[in-house]
């Protein structure tokens, strides 16, 4: 008798587990890859910008934003599968928040990296200093309120359905009940950008929740039994 199911479950929980501490790097690398100067005067913002290396860094951190995005689509996939389906509303308002953290993420790369598409690959003069400040704000609203705000919703409602299905152990629960508590405070109080090392958190947790996660039991194939009369008929 064969064993269905094991190995195709134990490997995807490995792919998720692996795919959480990439998300986590990568999301790291997408803020820490590039740092506008804030509260520059108008001759230290167009020497920044006109420095080849920091066009090059804000393509760089759209790249990582975008295998952010990919690798976060990842992990809530499958921790939605793992807490199964017995909260249908709540299960799909998390996987709207998942989509909207993955879709607005993506936004945020593109500002990050716009500038840099603009002058280095379409070879267009550099923005006025107007447009490198909207682009630089807008970027950083973007991901400080509507990004951050997607993924505290995703992390807190992703804490109920563990909770109800007892999926993971209490320890996640209560990692992510603090995680996503703290996005959305610091989201209200307009500092949401400054939680991304919270979401960090979160996913190395993820990861090592998913990795421990005992493995479903086999399931043994049964025999199929043959109606022997419509052989002979």
């Amino acid at each position: 008798m064969s064993r269905l199911g094991t190995p195709s479950s134990w490997s995807t929980a490995r792919t998720a587990s692996v795919a959480a501490v990439l998300f986590a790097i990568c999301f790291f690398w997408t803020v820490a890859s590039v740092n506008v100067p804030h509260q520059a005067g108008d001759a230290k913002l167009q020497d920044w910008w006109q420095q080849d290396a920091n066009l090059t860094s804000g393509m760089i951190s759209m790249l990582f934003a975008i295998l952010t995005g990919v690798l976060f689509a990842v992990v809530a996939n499958y921790l939605l599968i793992a807490v199964g389906t017995g909260t249908p509303h709540l299960t799909a308002f998390a996987r709207s928040m998942a989509t909207a953290f993955t879709a607005t993420l993506l936004v945020s790369g593109a500002l990050r990296g716009v500038i840099g598409h603009l002058v280095k690959v379409d070879h267009e003069p550099l923005p006025s200093l107007d447009v490198l400040r909207y682009a630089t704000a807008l970027n950083y609203t973007v991901l400080g309120v509507i990004v951050m705000s997607a993924f505290a919703l995703f992390v807190l409602s992703m804490t109920v359905l563990m909770m109800r299905s007892g999926a993971f152990g209490r320890w996640m629960v209560l990692v992510g009940l603090g995680c996503g508590a703290i996005t959305l405070g610091a989201v209200v109080a307009m500092m949401g950008a400054f939680t991304v090392p919270v979401a960090i958190l979160w996913a190395l947790c993820t990861a090592v929740a998913v990795w421990r996660r005992p493995a479903p039991a086999p399931v043994e194939a049964l025999p199929v039994a043959i109606d022997d009369t419509r052989l002979l008929r």
